[in-house]
Order: structure tokens, then sequence, then C-alpha cells
């Protein structure tokens, strides 16, 4: 059976695999390694380090403008990411794969502009599969719903909240997992408390406002309604480690109940769940 793959560039430019006459054969994606450090004749460390995948492809184009446009796709679109020095990434189903296409070895283009066979090369510094799920807690309330407030039928100038709001954030991974967090304005110095670990940045942000924080780049950014952004990270809360992984499993969410948020998990694997 034939693998449905896709490559997205940094521009969101997409090349789809498995449709168009454009097909991916058996191939190394789906491959992992650790490489061992020894010590003493012991294992002492696993480390990933940078990898390289190789994935044939196929073009079988029903005529010769059709099998010229997806040669020059394949290339331009991966290219982009090469000199942009920005990672593309290869998708199966919901994971991803951040990498780079560093060589391109064909075959069998000469005899027709419709057919070519070509292996590609990805090479990546990060070879891991991500899957992001994201889990909205919305203002006053419990994830997506209205929440522990009263919302009176008739028009109050304020709804009645509750001092804090509470929730409960699923994360799929096999260990601790990355995340984005995204806090929603208006608030000040918002703390969120997941398992009771808190996670605060000493700012305020305004009504259009949002504030990321990102434990992957270990940034935190304040976004403003023009889409500028501030670097935050001097305000973090230098009580609470603010990028610390969140575990497997079900896990508690607490907050102030006067604003929004978002959690995205990074779900994090050597190979991507076979579905």
């Amino acid at each position: 059976m034939l693998e449905q793959v896709k490559y997205v560039n940094h521009l969101n430019e997409t090349f789809d695999f498995g449709k168009n006459g454009v097909f991916v054969n058996a191939n190394e994606l789906h491959n992992f390694e650790w490489k061992v450090t020894k010590r003493n004749n012991r294992i002492s460390a696993l480390d990933k380090g940078i990898q390289n995948r190789k994935i044939p492809v196929t073009i079988i184009s029903k005529d010769d403008d059709e099998g010229i446009e997806a040669r020059n796709r394949l290339f331009e679109i991966a290219e982009k990411d090469n000199f942009a020095m920005q990672y593309g990434k290869i998708y199966i189903g919901d994971y991803y794969l951040k990498c780079f296409v560093t060589k391109s070895q064909k075959k069998d283009y000469l005899n027709t502009k419709r057919h070519m066979i070509t292996t590609l090369t990805v090479s990546t510094d990060f070879p891991l599969w991500v899957r992001e799920s994201t889990t909205p807690f919305r203002k006053g309330g419990s994830n997506g719903g209205a929440g522990a407030f009263l919302d009176f039928a008739f028009d109050f100038p304020y709804d009645f909240m509750a001092e804090t709001a509470s929730g409960s954030l699923a994360c799929g991974g096999v260990t601790d997992s990355n995340f984005r967090m995204i806090i929603h304005g208006a608030c000040i110095d918002p703390v969120v408390y997941i398992n009771g670990h808190a996670y605060g940045v000493n700012c305020t942000v305004n009504a259009g406002e949002y504030l990321t924080i990102d434990s992957v780049s270990k940034k935190i950014f304040l976004t403003a309604k023009d889409g500028t952004t501030t670097n935050l990270f001097n305000k973090r809360n230098r009580d609470s480690y603010v990028f610390k992984l969140i575990p497997p499993g079900q896990n508690h969410v607490t907050w102030e109940g006067n604003h929004g948020i978002d959690i995205i998990i990074l779900e994090e694997r050597s190979e991507p769940k076979w579905i």
C-alpha cells in the first residue's frame, strides 16, 4: 500500500505525495536510531544527533506538462527552506518531522517528461515526530465550556465570576511533553497551575493581546493587536520553572477565571504512530 505523505515548507506551501501521479515508495521515514555512548563497558547516554532519511519518489504523470510541473514544484518548495535556513515539515498523518531536503538522486528521467524516479534525502537535527493537540480553556470556565460563573438573562455591566477556574489537560505522549501555552488578555501577572506547578509571567496582557510560553524554544513573548512581539523572557516567574514539561495522562489545570488559555501539547515520538 502506497503511503500518504506531504511536505510543507516554512511558507506553508505544500507538496502532496500519494496523489496526482506522485508516489512515495517504501522508505526510511519510520526508521529510528539512538546513538549509544559507552563508559566502562556500560551505556552512559543515549542521543539522536543529526540523522538522514531516504525517500524514494516516483512521478508518473498523465502528460508532459503535468510531469514537468511536478518536478519543478517538488524542487522549488523544498529548496526555499534550504536558502532560508528554515525547517520544512514532512507529515505522515497527524505527525510531522522537522527537516531539510538535502539531496535528490534521479534516474529514468530522460525517456519521457511524464516519468521520473528520484530518491530524496531529508536531514534533521531533531529526529522526533511531533503531533500537536490543542486544549482550550475558556474565560470563566473549564475546557471550552461556560464554566463556573453566573451569567444572568438580563444584563449586568459585569459577570459574577469565580476567582479561579479549573479543567483537565490530556497528554497522550509516552513521556513528558513540550508545550506552547497561549494566555489571552486581558489579565495582569497571569499564572497557570498544572498539577500545582506554577507557570507565571509578571506582565500585563491587554484585551486583544496574547502571551506565549514556548518550552521548545525557551521563549516568552507578548503579541500585540498589530502583530508585533515583545520579548518577556526576563519577566518570567523565577520561583517556579516556567518551561517544566507536562507529564503524560490527565493533568489538572487551574487559573484565574477572567481570561482564556490555549495549551498546545507537542507529543514527541521516535516514529510516527501507526494507524
